[in-house]
């Protein structure tokens, strides 16, 4: 077996198969290319390839197998014509194609690969780092942060959770559904994103709301128990990122009146707890408070 030690690049042969890619598929994924000497494809697409797997050293090994040299493995695959590239993960092959591929199409293919593995361990440490600066909505710190996990993993989840939740917190409304727009189904559809859009609504009214905050402290001033200026000023507050503030004037409308216009003043309270997270110190506090008046 020739191993090339200065990459993730091994020949493969029968005798070394079952471990090199079999049981050390269960620790990362291989990339296995199934080539011949006399393929003039495998020669064009073997360098692209390798050139490839060489980026994602951590992530992955390119397992090269001689199909002359080595029959029986080919066999048992049912490999029917070269160039072959399959991926093994956990034991088994979860993603191949055969013949040419352009060169954008193999870096594709690689990454995709190299993604079995999940996130590593920067990536990890950046989704720490935005969570905790979207918990103190350091806005501009998170959107930084999400951006810098989207260089390393251009389709990770989270990444564009936190890079949404950052816009809507810096009021970035319609780049946030341009965004969205843009982004693949799957991506768009997943549980952390379809979280994270469900502030934008509430934000941005919020945000509009809070420019007739004045109008709004004259008419309390006059009337400090009227509902409806109780809920347009929690809104507005909201919008101002005053949130306990917002939190505790919609407390204060269940307790006068929880019924009040189809319970207007609890739904728009769960709207914001979804929309500040159930994670925020504001949210957890006005829960607290909420359960003790409705079950008071």
């Amino acid at each position: 077996m020739e191993i090339n030690v200065s990459t993730n690049i091994k020949d493969v042969n029968t005798d070394n198969f079952m471990n090199d890619v079999i049981e050390a598929s269960k620790e990362k994924p291989i990339i296995v290319d199934f080539w011949a000497p006399w393929c003039e494809p495998c020669k064009q697409l073997g360098p692209l390839l390798e050139n490839a797997v060489k980026e994602q050293k951590e992530n992955l090994t390119l397992a090269k197998i001689d199909i002359d040299q080595n029959q029986e493995i080919a066999s048992q695959l049912r490999i029917q014509s070269i160039p072959t590239v399959y991926t093994f993960f956990e034991g088994k092959v979860v993603d191949g194609f055969q013949g040419s591929k352009t060169n954008s199409e193999i870096l594709e293919f690689v990454k995709k690969s190299a993604s079995l593995l999940g996130p590593g361990e920067e990536v990890e440490n950046f989704m720490s780092m935005a969570k905790l600066a979207i918990e103190q909505r350091n806005w501009n710190e998170s959107k930084e942060i999400a951006q810098k996990i989207l260089d390393i993993d251009p389709e990770n989840h989270v990444g564009f959770a936190s890079l949404i939740k950052s816009m809507i917190g810096l009021n970035q409304f319609s780049d946030v559904r341009d965004i969205t727009d843009a982004l693949a189904i799957e991506i768009r559809e997943s549980k952390p994103v379809t979280e994270a859009l469900m502030s934008l609504e509430p934000s941005e009214k919020a945000f509009k709301a809070q420019e007739n905050i004045e109008e709004l402290e004259k008419k309390l001033e006059k009337n400090p128990e009227n509902l409806d200026s109780l809920l347009e000023m929690a809104i507005a507050f909201y919008g101002k990122g005053e949130i306990a503030k917002s939190f505790e004037l919609l407390l204060k409308s269940i307790d006068i009146d929880r019924e009040w216009n189809d319970q207007a003043a609890r739904k728009q309270l769960l709207e914001f707890f979804t929309s500040a997270g159930f994670e925020a110190v504001e949210t957890i506090d006005a829960r607290r408070k909420l359960a003790s008046l409705l079950f008071s």
